[in-house]
């Protein structure tokens, strides 16, 4: 039997309790609910079941049932509902797998899909609901279908008697069916189970019921499972992949993205000669331009390369705003001078007015700002409106608060703000965040804060009509889910001027309804039970039940960010970005790398049927520099530049394959012979043997496993092509002859060639091929030459003229080597000019040669004004003053005053200086550089990560700094503010008299006396020592974390009273006595000063405001280097710091939060954001 019901047949049913769904309770007198508590204690088990079972509904009153078991979710809109009941006359009889009748519900087939002994085990009946035969029953391509739906087994004599279960499905052609594997229990179907259900198998009859309430798929993915989920073709975006913390970077490029005027202004930045991962505006070029055109999700890897950030800080969370500001500061000052100049500021900036406006008097002190984004309150506000009141809210100076109006003395005023202009993009940022003073920590603060779809803001400026209604339409929001701790962003964006919303989220992009851009994120209001909206952790944190997740969960996801456009500018700002809008060396670069990875992909597939085959001739051989005939790597299947590759298919025969190269080397079969290429031992690479005719009846295929290093490489089958002279046939191969390869070192041009092959006999002498090699090198006859073998690149030996080619051990494809005999003077000359006077000299460069990335050290200055990364190919070997000379050369600038420093692996920054001896070798100036045979491996250096060394150039050479001692001192003020930092050099021997002359002058400081000013270093926010003006500079800062301090000695310190007075140490640290922050800094104990007074000094020193001096807690901390301080707390007012008696390695404890440093997500691994590309 089938049931279809309307929608409006449903309309009455109640929702029962259910973790995902609000409760709607009847409404009772609450006496009768408190006479139904008081019954339902004095009931008895069975009473209770037995009432239970009377209000049951009965398994045929479809209505109630739906009630009952499928309760309508008022969040989904129904479509259609129906109903159906199998009923089964011989259960025994039923198939492993069987199928119910088909029924119809909304226009869809559907059936009941049974095993009743179990699908996949044996204890537990399992049921399904199915779409019957989509294919066959006509369902389009993509059809899905979202339904709410309830199986039901039943006592077939008793329709009261049953057992429900439900669920929620996206029906589909990749899950047509959805259910219960363990819906009952295969035994307890024929009796009453221990919880009291059953029977609902009777005289082997059941009865199988299905409800099922299709729902309207609004947004297109209700309940998909996004397996196999297309973004661009479902929404016509794509997403971002998160990098490991990345996900609030990814919301805002996205919400960036879809401001399609700002885009156009990061297309017109020039960037045609930069390089990606060093440029943020090409980076990001490049990042916009796959968001475009992409079709599956973008990687970040390149930009955040470009930021200059390590794999580290992609594991940072950070701010959004914090994001915001410095990515559009560094485009910005990129846009200066371009066509793009002034984008950011007319999209982002507007203005407002700070006023003090005396009361009484005539007298008004203003200034005007500047603001990219406006941080309104939550806490306290219901809504945006509310946040804006809050903003601009007039504060009364008055009493002991009054104004200092010059000309007027102290007068009553009013305190406020007043925007002066809003920009046509604007960025609100909601204080979700705040510092909690009674817990003295951050919060997040939770609180139900609504914003609107559209909002004015004449009431907020005061020049509203002058320049049309500040209405402004909601364009984005940014979500924080998650606590102080931690926790994920994602976007809601209206890319466009109609209604459609989506939601990225990192890599996916979905469409959502309006509920979930605005109701879902408006926060929560706070439990009846805790009226503290700043809860320490979500439930994720801490693992509370599930029922309370879902309830918390939303607590913990709230709008962070608004972004608003106003009507007026809303066409301009969203036109759409065209092809002629970007860049055509943009287009061109990555159409060219599209092309690339897709020629990749193809070859990785050609490659399954196919091998390559790398063929060395005597004229690729001439063109070739280094070891042996040919450089092949089987890992990457790439060879030297003189090896002609060719593809063949696995199964083809050698003797086939040969058709290759007589049609590409044109030449007749008679007139060219092919010889194996093979690895010996030692690992160099030589030719082999001819290939007979049964080794040309074999595979292409298996001369490749036998030429790889491993049968298990992908690489190359190895070929040397033997091809005879002009008009001359093939010699005949004897059984004493050996093919030799020969190569000459030109010691002139410093430069190494093939010459081809010859053929020897073993009974032959050495010196017999000495006419032969000469005329090869085309050489005077009389020219007198010394000969080589190559034996590896470690082992190149010379070879005997007197000895015979047996007895020197030559074989099939040993390398002969010579150069022409030079003088011992010619020798000397040529090493004290860095070149290689022999064979031997010239292979041992080789070995060593390696490539090296020169990048200048940030904000440092170069010679040329332009800064510049320059590859340098060098040995290992040379030395500090050579590498400078080459890099002399490129910058045109003195090599005496190039430094310089080592890159950190890490941060690939600067790191330490490399100190300067004439003779230190490259591999000790980098240590990472990778060892020779490891280098051996690879063809070119286009594969191998170039090392990086960084350089600065210098005011004075480099010797002579050496002899000095450079030292960064921070000035500090009378507040302990960082004034400045400057650094000061000094010859090592030098006095901390003549380093704080420097620093004087330097820091342009008020006092000019050395005496009147203290020179001090901290160590891990301790003072470690203080420094008298005769000391050496040596003596400062040996340590590397050692903070060096300059300040001007305070004036109660210049009149203490020595006898009775006493300097002691100040520290600061938070709630943990052994990890301080802040400078520390020495002050005055005055003897008898009550400690209320020594409090207001304190104050004044430190340049706390009253605020945040109100939360400092005093202490005295003994041993400060202990693992734990002793620590008292002073708590009285007439307590005196005096008398406390501290010595040198203790201190008084200022106990307060390090505001200056830590932020939101503050921890042990966090620094702030920074861009520096």
């Amino acid at each position: 039997m089938v049931v279809n019901k309307s929608p409006e047949a449903d309309s009455d049913l109640k929702l029962e309790s259910s973790p995902e769904m609000k409760v709607k309770e009847e409404k009772t007198e609450v006496k009768e609910e408190k006479n139904d508590i008081k019954a339902e204690k004095t009931q008895t088990k069975e009473e209770k079941e037995e009432k239970a079972q009377i209000n049951k509904p009965k398994i045929t009153d479809e209505e109630a049932m739906f009630k009952a078991i499928l309760p309508k979710n008022n969040d989904l809109e129904t479509e259609s509902v129906g109903s159906f009941h199998w009923h089964i006359e011989d259960w025994k009889a039923l198939e492993t797998k069987t199928h119910s009748p088909v029924f119809h519900v909304n226009g869809y087939p559907w059936r009941i899909l049974l095993f009743p002994k179990g699908n996949n085990q044996k204890t537990a009946t399992s049921i399904y609901l199915e779409i019957a035969s989509p294919k066959e029953n006509g369902l389009p391509d993509g059809w899905h279908i979202c339904a709410q739906f309830a199986l039901a087994i039943s006592n077939p004599e008793d329709p009261t008697c049953y057992y429900p279960s439900s669920a929620n499905h996206r029906f589909s052609s990749e899950e047509i069916d959805w259910g219960f594997t363990r819906f009952y229990d295969v035994e307890d179907l024929g009796q009453v189970s221990a919880a009291g259900k059953g029977p609902f198998l009777v005289n082997n009859k059941t009865t199988i019921s299905v409800y099922i309430r299709i729902v309207k798929d609004e947004t297109g993915v209700l309940w998909h499972n996004f397996v196999n989920y297309d973004s661009r073709k479902e929404t016509g975006y794509v997403g971002i992949k998160n990098q490991g913390a990345t996900c609030y970077m990814n919301s805002l490029l996205q919400s960036l993205y879809c401001t399609n005027k700002f885009r156009k202004a990061v297309y017109e930045i020039p960037t045609e000669g930069d390089e990606p991962t060093k440029s943020v505006a090409l980076a990001l070029q490049r990042c916009f331009y796959n968001l475009q055109y992409a079709s599956a999700p973008v990687g970040t890897t390149e930009l955040t390369h470009s930021f200059g950030w390590n794999t580290l800080d992609a594991f940072m969370q950070h701010d959004v705003q914090e994001f915001n500001r410095v990515l559009q500061d560094n485009l910005e000052e990129k846009m200066k001078g371009t066509p793009a100049d002034g984008a950011i500021s007319k999209l982002f900036e507007g203005k407002m007015k700070s006023y003090i406006k005396c009361i009484n008097v005539n007298f008004e002190s203003s200034r005007v700002e500047d603001y990219y984004d406006i941080q309104l309150n939550v806490k306290g506000c219901k809504n945006l409106i509310d946040s804006f009141e809050d903003y601009i809210t007039v504060e009364t100076l008055e009493g002991d608060n009054k104004y200092m109006a010059e000309g007027h003395g102290l007068q009553d005023a009013n305190k406020g703000v007043i925007f002066e202009s809003f920009p046509p993009v604007l960025h609100l940022q909601l204080k979700r965040f705040e510092y909690d003073f009674m817990r003295d920590t951050m919060v997040k603060i939770n609180d139900r804060h609504e914003f609107p779809a559209e909002i004015n803001l004449d009431k907020y400026c005061s020049t509203a009509d002058e320049d049309g209604p500040y209405d402004y339409e909601l364009h984005g929001v940014l979500v924080h889910s998650g606590d102080i701790t931690g926790g994920h962003y994602f976007a809601l964006i209206r890319p466009e001027a109609n209604d459609k919303w989506f939601r990225f989220d990192d890599d996916r992009v979905t469409p959502v309804s309006k509920k979930e851009v605005f109701e879902e994120n408006y926060g929560d209001e706070p439990h009846r039970d805790n009226k503290d909206t700043s809860v320490a952790s979500p439930p994720f944190l801490t693992g509370t039940t599930r029922v309370n997740s879902v309830r918390m969960m939303k607590r913990f996801t709230n709008a962070y960010m608004l972004v608003y456009i106003r009507k007026s500018k809303l066409d301009e700002i969203l036109a759409p970005v065209q092809e002629t809008d970007i860049p055509e060396h943009l287009k061109r670069r990555l159409d060219d790398e599209k092309a690339t990875i897709e020629k990749r992909k193809k070859d990785r597939l050609d490659m399954q049927l196919n091998v390559k085959v790398a063929v060395v001739t005597d004229d690729s051989f001439k063109e070739y520099q280094g070891f042996n005939l040919a450089a092949f790597d089987d890992r990457y299947l790439e060879a030297s530049d003189n090896v002609d590759i060719f593809k063949a298919l696995k199964t083809e025969k050698i003797s086939a394959f040969k058709q290759q190269l007589i049609d590409h080397y044109k030449v007749e079969p008679e007139r060219f012979r092919l010889w194996s290429i093979l690895y010996r031992q030692n690992k160099t690479v030589r030719v082999d043997q001819p290939l007979s005719l049964a080794d040309e009846r074999t595979t292409v295929e298996k001369m490749r496993e036998a030429t790889c290093v491993s049968s298990l490489n992908n690489g190359f089958t190895k070929f040397y092509m033997e091809i005879a002279e002009k008009d001359k046939p093939l010699p005949v191969l004897k059984n004493d002859q050996m093919l030799v390869f020969v190569k000459y070192f030109d010691v002139k041009q410093q430069k190494l060639r093939g010459l081809g092959h010859i053929f020897v006999s073993l009974s032959d002498k050495v010196g017999s091929i000495l006419s032969i090699l000469v005329e090869k090198a085309g050489l005077p006859k009389s020219t007198s030459i010394q000969l080589y073998e190559e034996i590896r690149p470690t082992s190149i030996d010379p070879l005997k003229s007197d000895q015979t080619f047996r007895k020197a051990e030559i074989q099939h494809g040993d390398i002969v080597c010579f150069q022409q005999t030079i003088s011992q003077k010619e020798t000397d000359e040529l090493l004290k000019a860095e070149k290689y006077p022999s064979v031997p000299h010239y292979y041992k460069y080789l070995y060593n040669k390696v490539c090296i990335l020169l990048q200048p050290v940030p904000d440092s200055r170069v010679g040329n004004g332009k800064k510049q990364d320059i590859k340098l190919i060098l040995d290992r070997t040379a030395s500090y003053a050579h590498v400078a000379n080459r890099l002399a050369s490129q910058l045109h600038v003195e090599s005496t005053k190039i430094r310089f420093m080592s890159s950190d692996p890490a941060t690939n920054q600067p790191r330490d200086i490399i100190h300067f001896k004439p003779g230190k070798r490259l591999e000790e100036m980098i240590p990472t550089l990778l060892k020779p045979n490891d280098y051996a491996q690879f063809v070119s250096f286009e594969n191998i990560n170039t090392p990086v060394m960084y350089y600065e150039i210098m005011d004075l050479d480099v010797a002579e700094l050496e002899s000095r001692r450079s030292v960064e001192v921070n000035i500090i003020g009378p507040t302990l503010r960082k004034e400045t930092k400057v650094t000061a050099l000094v010859t090592r021997a030098g006095s901390v008299r003549q380093l704080l002359d420097q620093v004087i002058t330097k820091g342009k400081m008020e006092i000019k006396d050395p005496s009147k000013i203290r020179l001090y270093e901290a160590v891990d926010g301790k003072v470690t020592q203080e420094f008298s003006l005769d000391q050496t500079v040596d003596n400062v800062a040996c340590e590397k974390t050692a903070v060096v301090y300059a300040e001007p000695i305070p004036k109660d310190e210049l009149e203490m009273d020595q006898d009775t007075d006493r300097l002691i140490q100040v520290v600061h640290y938070h709630k943990n006595p052994t990890e301080f922050h802040g400078i520390p800094f020495r002050f005055v104990a005055i003897k008898g000063e009550p400690f209320e007074e020594t409090k207001k000094r304190l104050q004044k020193r430190t340049g706390l405001g009253d605020m945040d001096w109100k939360k400092v807690k005093f202490t005295v901390l003994r041993n400060l280097n202990a693992p734990e301080p002793q620590v008292t707390v002073i708590d009285q007012p007439t307590f005196e710091l005096r008398n406390a008696r501290l010595q040198e390695e203790d201190a008084l404890g200022l106990d307060h939060m390090d505001k200056s440093s830590k932020g939101r997500f503050s921890s042990v691994f966090e620094k702030g954001i920074f861009i520096r590309g």
